[in-house]
């Protein structure tokens, strides 16, 4: 889906108390304005939206149950964030940088990535583009412009804030979008990101997912902010508090802001508030530190049930629809995990290659050390 040609966006309003929305939990809009009017969104690019939101929830299944069979190792769930995730990446344009973070994996499919390549990263198999360099969880295409994350928190950041730094520098027309959860603002990267973005006057957009716990920390008990967005202020530049179960404001928020960064180089921070439905990864129990009944009321107003009755408020969607996409995207998964698995595991010597751009002489001895060990292993076994 591309984004809408239209004139300059309704500028929302920075460093509100509540947050921005046009839906409420019932999917129905709120007050006298029309959200298609104000976004710029056609009612095809609507249904465009929730398809890809519908295919990000259930990639982000199929994720869970190739852990729990045994075929991946670790995964990390994005259900109940997939309205702020896709919405947020469809705002940008396809010149755009992305630095993900381990809740991003809607960033390859929606940026045209093929399923296959999505699961021959979580399997780490030759299908992956990083040739299963990376632990599963840490996604990245270089040729639609996302960067492969590193694992420490935060990190992500400052490698953006660069980023921009070099896109300003170079005089593209284009800006870094830099994803995190609430976790990350508790990090000194962080900070020391929104600081040079603000002195430098950067394109970069810093995107936090609000979920309400790192890993289990409540957010209460890592910063007294009212919100994350105000963290904005003491950098200089404008903070933005937006509802994360509302893909709608999501996309209106970070297309305003992303076209001004291309236009005048300002940098923006927009806090998604939403909620992780599942754990925090295949390796957590979160039942430890969040009572049961707190999950089940956040499922009743996440983003894709919200998104499918506004859809149905347009006479846009039915369960006919559903029901058929549904079945279409089991297909494709099915399809893509078990291409992804034919491909079969990387080459041995793929780990000492793309390290640099010209192999150095030691690493390519330790190719020939790791291939000659190889070897030796199988003949003990044959």
């Amino acid at each position: 889906m591309q984004a809408p040609e239209h004139g300059t966006l309704t500028r929302p309003t920075p460093f509100t108390r509540e947050p921005l929305r046009f839906l409420n939990e019932e999917g129905l809009p709120e007050g006298d304005r029309d959200p298609r009017e104000v976004t710029g969104l056609s009612d095809a690019q609507l249904v465009d939206l929730y398809r890809a939101m519908v295919l990000s929830r259930k990639v982000d299944q199929m994720g869970w149950i190739l852990v729990r069979q045994g075929r991946a190792g670790f995964y990390i769930s994005i259900q109940g964030q997939e309205g702020a995730q896709v919405a947020s990446l469809l705002a940008l344009e396809p010149q755009d940088w992305v630095m993900p973070y381990y809740r991003t994996p809607p960033a390859l499919h929606v940026r045209g990535a093929t399923l296959v390549e999505l699961f021959g990263q979580i399997l780490g198999t030759n299908a992956d583009p990083s040739k299963g360099r990376q632990m599963p969880a840490h996604f990245g295409s270089r040729k639609h412009r996302i960067f492969v994350l590193g694992s420490p928190v935060a990190l992500g950041h400052v490698v953006a804030m660069g980023a921009a730094k070099a896109l300003k520098y170079s005089r593209e027309n284009a800006v870094v979008i830099s994803y995190g959860g609430e976790g990350s603002t508790s990090e000194p990267h962080f900070h020391s990101a929104m600081n040079f973005a603000g002195v430098y006057r950067l394109p970069l957009i810093v995107f936090i997912f609000n979920n309400q716990y790192a890993i289990s920390v409540p957010r209460a008990q890592q910063t007294a902010s009212e919100t994350l967005a105000e963290k904005a202020r003491a950098y200089g530049f404008e903070g933005y508090y937006v509802d994360g179960s509302d893909p709608l404001a999501v996309y209106w928020v970070t297309r305003f802001v992303a076209e001004r960064a291309r236009t005048n180089h300002t940098p923006a921070l927009i806090e998604a508030l939403t909620y992780r439905l599942d754990p925090h990864s295949s390796a957590d129990d979160d039942l430890k530190y969040r009572p049961r009944e707190e999950v089940e009321a956040w499922k009743q107003r996440e983003s894709l049930a919200r998104m499918r009755r506004y859809l149905e408020h347009l006479g846009l969607w039915n369960e006919e629809k559903e029901q058929a996409l549904h079945a279409e995207y089991d297909r494709a998964i099915e399809e893509a995990v078990e291409q992804a698995e034919q491909a079969g595991p990387p080459d041995l010597e793929e780990m000492f290659h793309e390290v640099y751009h010209t192999t150095p002489w030691y690493l390519q001895e330790e190719a020939r050390e790791a291939r000659r060990f190889a070897e030796e292993q199988e003949g003990s076994h044959a």
